[in-house]
């Protein structure tokens, strides 16, 4: 028996829905993603001194992936500290004055405060010089290395963009009116392009919003059991035995 469907057809990004006649199992376009991916940015200006991953390389979180030289900020901590020491010697005194009536208690409050202002500079440089490394985030590979070692990069500048393989979720856009019956844990099949194999995969969430539009709701599912062979950006057909629409 045929059953009317409204079919998702992806092109060049934008989704439309074309109206076909299919005979059950109904077929979807699908794409495979990370379930972490972020691109690494720079947060001041600098020279990279060492740029640690290549393009498919794989690290694990909290590597060093990025350097940037640093060696005026450094410096400068150098001198933040230099100072530091200078007022606290500098407050001790005035504090002893202070106790023998040959300094005024204000005094003493200013030299304080020259010890407060110090170590605040200190405590500043700190921050700038966290800002000298790229550490990763979490486990996984490098998708794209968008600079190379010794280039000059501005704040904001994009650096890496990487990626967790680790947990590869399958995305699919549906007709809104098989929510009826299509829930969490509604298992179905991905049939990727790039392997020619099918793969077995269940419903992991739906999508909180409909498309008016189109009348398509985003569903996340996951590849159920091993498998070694995949990767981000594959893509291919979800397959679905029993769309009761």
């Amino acid at each position: 028996m045929r059953t009317f469907l409204r079919l998702l057809i992806c092109i060049t990004g934008f989704s439309v829905f074309s109206t076909v006649y299919a005979a059950e199992p109904a077929e979807i376009r699908a794409q495979l993603n990370a379930l972490h991916s972020s691109i690494l940015s720079s947060e001041m200006a600098a020279k990279i001194l060492q740029l640690n991953v290549q393009e498919g390389e794989r690290f694990k979180q909290g590597d060093l992936l990025v350097a940037f030289n640093c060696a005026e900020q450094q410096a400068q901590l150098k001198k933040a500290q230099a100072v530091v020491q200078a007022a606290e010697k500098t407050y001790e005194v005035n504090s002893r004055l202070t106790k023998l009536n040959s300094m005024s208690p204000l005094e003493l409050e200013m030299a304080a405060a020259e010890v407060s202002k110090a170590k605040a500079d200190i405590a500043l440089m700190g921050a700038v010089l966290q800002k000298c490394t790229i550490a990763a985030p979490f486990s996984g590979r490098v998708a794209e290395r968008l600079v190379q070692r010794y280039q000059y990069v501005k704040a904001g500048d994009p650096i890496l963009d990487i990626l967790d393989d680790s947990q590869l979720e399958v995305t699919v856009l549906v007709p809104s009116s098989w929510l009826k019956w299509l829930k969490p844990g509604y298992e179905f099949k991905v049939f990727l392009e790039e392997t020619q194999r099918e793969y077995p995969a269940k419903v992991k969430m739906v999508g909180a919003r409909i498309d008016a539009v189109s009348q398509s709701i985003k569903i996340t599912g996951t590849i159920t059991g091993k498998a070694d062979d995949l990767l981000a950006g594959m893509s291919g057909r979800a397959i679905f035995a029993a769309a009761h629409d």
